[in-house]
């Protein structure tokens, strides 16, 4: 019994040392984006500041020439639109392929799960030229549509599916319920775990997504946030406070997306096996 509680007494420190390792940076952003300019390169160094500057965030986004805001709503608005037609797209089509009986079914599943190990870097050639020939480059065309076809999503939502109970549908078809039916009332509301999660890491890789906007974006206005910081450090390498700011400013909507769905998220991992 003494073993088993010193072991859990270490693992414990262990644990809170980890967290606190993690932490530190994103405790060191935020302190030094509400540092007055001249306090972030005193020496020594100094972790709190001597004057609380909380109007850093708000000259970040009145700077001239960082269409700052523009780049926030550009991310915001391919997050959101993003993360609903992929979700959508990907419980439609891992319920075929999980509920539905058709020729060829398995080997099709095959191959979108081969289709997962194959690097971006080697469809961006075809794809940018198809969007070329669209004239799509430039738009938010190019930055939602070859997004859309997610692997992962339809492998996750299938084990998922796969694991409901079979009795549930066939008392719905025994009530008349069709397949889209089915779906839509029965599926996603027991699939919400599993959607939830999906929803979180399609939203993190849009949010975070940087050489594809890069790639099929021109102008200044079509910039994505992550872009937006690059292009800032560039030009603001001097103003370390403005560049933690617009960095926070990033992270931040992320980090509270996942505090208020942390337990879908681990209920959709742990309720899935792999069959």
């Amino acid at each position: 019994m003494k073993d088993s509680k010193i072991s859990t007494i270490i693992w414990n420190i262990l644990l809170v040392i980890c967290a606190i390792l993690m932490l530190l940076p994103i405790f060191w952003m935020l302190v030094t984006s509400l540092k007055p300019a001249e306090e972030v390169y005193l020496s020594p160094l100094q972790i709190l500041p001597n004057k609380w500057q909380p109007f850093n965030y708000i000259e970040l986004f009145l700077q001239p020439g960082a269409p700052l805001v523009r780049w926030f709503w550009n991310s915001v608005f391919l997050a959101i639109v993003t993360t609903i037609l992929v979700v959508f797209i990907s419980a439609l089509t891992a319920f075929a392929f999980a509920r539905l009986q058709f020729p060829f079914r398995d080997h099709l599943f095959f191959i979108i799960v081969a289709a997962m190990v194959v690097p971006g870097q080697v469809t961006l050639v075809p794809v940018y030229i198809i969007l070329q020939k669209l004239r799509w480059i430039d738009t938010y065309y190019a930055l939602i549509i070859p997004s859309l076809a997610s692997p992962f999503g339809v492998f996750l939502l299938r084990q998922f599916f796969l694991n409901m109970p079979s009795e549930i549908e066939e008392a719905a078809r025994i009530d008349g319920c069709g397949d889209f039916r089915i779906f839509v009332q029965i599926i996603l509301p027991l699939a919400r775990p599993a959607l939830t999660t999906l929803a979180i890491f399609t939203a993190l890789g849009s949010w975070n997504g940087f050489f594809w906007p890069l790639i099929v974006t021109n102008s200044l206005n079509m910039r994505t946030l992550p872009i937006g910081l690059a292009i800032l450090n560039g030009q603001w390498w001097s103003e370390q406070h403005l560049l933690m700011a617009a960095g926070f400013t990033c992270g931040f909507p992320i980090f509270i997306l996942y505090l208020l769905f942390e337990n879908q998220i681990e209920k959709g991992v742990t309720a899935m096996s792999f069959r």
